[in-house]
């Protein structure tokens, strides 16, 4: 769970890991809005989807660092 705290460092991260971390938080604020407002189960699971998918990402290009 460290790795979505950690600082990042703006003149480190690529144009990539930045969108992926934006896209990742996105994303967490449309399930928010879903789960508080629309209740929408196809975009629930969309959206779940999505958020599953850029993490796998995000963990993979972050694996190397400490």
């Amino acid at each position: 769970m460290g790795l979505f705290f950690r600082k990042i460092d703006p003149e480190k991260d690529s144009t990539y890991r930045r969108w992926l971390n934006s896209i990742l938080v996105i994303a967490m604020l449309v399930n928010l809005v879903n789960s508080l407002f629309l209740n929408w189960r196809w975009l629930y699971i969309t959206v779940t989807a999505v958020m599953a998918v850029v993490a796998i990402l995000i963990f993979k290009e972050y694996q190397g660092e400490n």
